[in-house]
């Protein structure tokens, strides 16, 4: 077994991919670890924008506001996964409906918040560590890129292992929180801060109130991020694959919803404050809990699920990235699936970006909080504008009904986004107004690109007669490039004899003594082919001997470009390749890259060595 196997594992067969596909427990692990997780840092963010003075008269206000978004958005993407079953979510949805250009925007939106999602997720994580453990604060960074590589290493392997590896932290931190939530019920003991904050303080205008109750409002709605990706994996879910989506968006949405409301309550109730070294839920639990067993695992349980919760991005912005590069948008080996019947090239992409990401920002989750949950509402908005379109061009059964809910989701989300816009844009969201925009034009760009390279091979272009004129038999010209005498280069020679008697052998002189040597050699050889020796005059081994070929271009140009038959030899192992000047690399590449006045193509045949050692 090599490392690569031990690693990754063995390669699959495409006929198994449908035994990779996750049945609605495991479905619920791997779609629901990023939306679950947001209750971790979610009501931090609400703390941290009211402030003591406000939270105990606003917190449960904007919770319950929070809370009845999250049903109207989870209803509403109820009604894509049936109308979309293929996947795609906000992309396919505003591409179809909306058109090209709203498509595209929801989809830049997607794969920034899905990057965002990865480093928000590993930052909260190792925020929960260092909670418990304040001693490990200097490691964030380096606790953030162990678990990534661990990450991507497990979704690399395929969606079935990461499923296996992600179910039992999920159900874990499930099951501590319910606990902590039903414990902080139970619990009489109220802390000090809400009972003196009973009303709002004299000195704070009212607009002022308004404008921190939105802050409080945008940060918390970071609640909802991943809440759609269920919605763009429909495929990864086993038959029947629409419905298995549905019920598992179901039970996603009344866990968030339960644990959100209930953590913020109790943050509520005990006079919880935001603290940048300790999270709220490692507040509530000390207080509940003390600094025992339950304490440390309730806050391991976190730290399990947000490292965990990037792996949402890891479902979603592969499969994405697989639509676009199906629709051109960007390179088509985005769509193909690895040994491991994964999208490894976009898991990998993922990855990169995220390092990126955790590096810049230092781990902070506090730093990459305000660039969240914008790009999201981008393509919540949009996904369901292209819903109601959808109804309105389908209609069936209910369809007014069903026009409606996805109506309110889009007023509701679209308001959302105007509140997280004015609150965020100062934070850091004004970064994404530009990079969604960057994002576009390249999706644009290369699909252009793909167009211009299918008019440009199509066969209809120019004719078929011109394309299928008999090939001439006159005898081509060939020019076979050669430095020294070895192997390689008398078996080049010799197919080159094979395909003509026009034949002339060439070298750039760029070494006197080694020149004199191979004029010595090809005279013993007596080969019937001349041997041509171009002057290189600025020491460049590659301008000579183009400027040769196009001398041979020129003469008798009825017989065509003259053919370049090139001698390599390939080193036993890879890494040997370093040993070597890549002379025949670098004439290919030139020739293959150098603008030809006309458009003969060409021919260019290489001629390895396979060396055994």
């Amino acid at each position: 077994m090599g490392v690569g196997s031990f690693i990754f594992g063995n390669p699959l067969k495409t006929e198994n991919l449908a035994s990779e596909r996750l049945s609605k427990t495991k479905a619920l692990a791997i779609f629901s670890s990023d939306v679950l997780s947001s209750t971790a840092y979610a009501t931090d963010g609400i703390l941290l924008a009211l402030g003591a003075s406000l939270t105990f008269l606003c917190a449960m206000p904007l919770v319950a506001m929070i809370a009845l978004l999250t049903l109207v958005v989870s209803v509403s993407y109820w009604q894509t996964i049936e109308a979309y079953p293929q996947g795609g979510g906000a992309f396919s949805v505003a591409h179809e409906n909306l058109g090209e250009f709203f498509g595209l925007i929801a989809a830049s939106a997607l794969l920034v918040d899905y990057i965002l999602t990865v480093a928000v997720s590993l930052a909260a994580g190792a925020s929960a560590i260092t909670s418990a453990f304040p001693s490990f604060a200097q490691h964030t960074v380096s606790f953030c890129l162990i678990c990534l590589v661990l990450l991507t290493i497990s979704n690399l392997r395929g969606a079935r292992e990461s499923a296996n590896i992600l179910s039992i932290p999920t159900y874990c931190f499930i099951l501590l929180m319910v606990i902590l939530v039903i414990s902080g019920l139970c619990t009489g003991n109220e802390g000090i801060v809400h009972k003196t904050a009973r009303k709002i303080p004299a000195h704070m205008p009212t607009l002022m109130v308004v404008i921190i109750f939105l802050r409080a409002f945008s940060s918390g709605c970071s609640v909802l991020t991943g809440i759609e990706t269920i919605a763009g994996g429909v495929t990864a879910f086993k038959k029947p694959q629409y419905k298995n989506a549905q019920i598992t968006l179901c039970i996603m949405s009344f866990v968030l919803i339960f644990l959100f409301v209930g953590i913020t309550f109790l943050s509520r109730k005990f006079g919880i404050v935001f603290s940048a070294s300790e999270t709220a839920i490692s507040q509530i639990a000390k207080h509940i809990f003390g600094t025992g067993f339950m304490y440390y695992a309730i806050q391991l349980m976190t730290a399990a699920i947000l490292f965990l919760a990037a792996n949402t991005s890891f479902a979603g912005f592969p499969r994405l990235a697989s639509i676009l590069a199906e629709k051109k948008y960007i390179p088509t080996n985005f769509a193909n699936l690895g040994d491991r019947l994964a999208y490894s090239n976009g898991i990998i992409l993922l990855a990169v970006f995220s390092v990126c990401l955790i590096i810049i920002f230092k781990g902070s989750t506090h730093a990459l909080i305000p660039l969240y949950s914008m790009g999201v509402f981008i393509s919540f908005s949009l996904s369901q504008a292209g819903m109601v379109k959808h109804w309105f061009s389908v209609k069936g059964k209910n369809w007014h009904l069903k026009a409606l809910i996805n109506t309110i989701g889009t007023l509701a989300t679209g308001f959302t986004l105007l509140i997280i816009i004015q609150s965020k844009f100062l934070h850091g969201a004004w970064i994404i107004m530009i990079l969604v925009p960057i994002i576009f034009c390249a999706f644009r760009k290369i699909n252009r690109r793909y167009g211009e390279i299918n008019v440009e091979l199509d066969i209809k272009r120019g004719g078929l007669g011109t394309l299928l004129k008999p090939i001439s038999e006159a005898m081509p010209k060939v020019v076979v490039p050669v430095s020294r005498i070895h192997k390689a280069t008398l078996a080049a020679l010799r197919f080159a004899a094979s395909l003509s008697d026009d034949v002339v052998a060439v070298v750039v002189n760029m070494d006197q003594k080694e020149v004199d040597r191979l004029k010595t050699n090809w005279r013993s050889l007596n080969f019937s082919m001349p041997l041509i020796i171009l002057k290189s005059p600025y020491r460049s081994i590659v301008n000579p001997f183009l400027d040769f070929l196009t001398e041979q271009d020129e003469r008798d140009p009825d017989r065509g470009k003259a053919i370049v038959v090139m001698p390599s030899f390939v080193p036993g192992k890879i890494w040997q390749n370093i040993l070597h000047n890549q002379t025949a690399t670098i004439f290919k590449t030139a020739l293959l890259y150098r603008k030809q006045k006309s458009e003969q193509t060409r021919v260019i045949v290489e001629i390895p060595y396979q060396m055994r050692i």
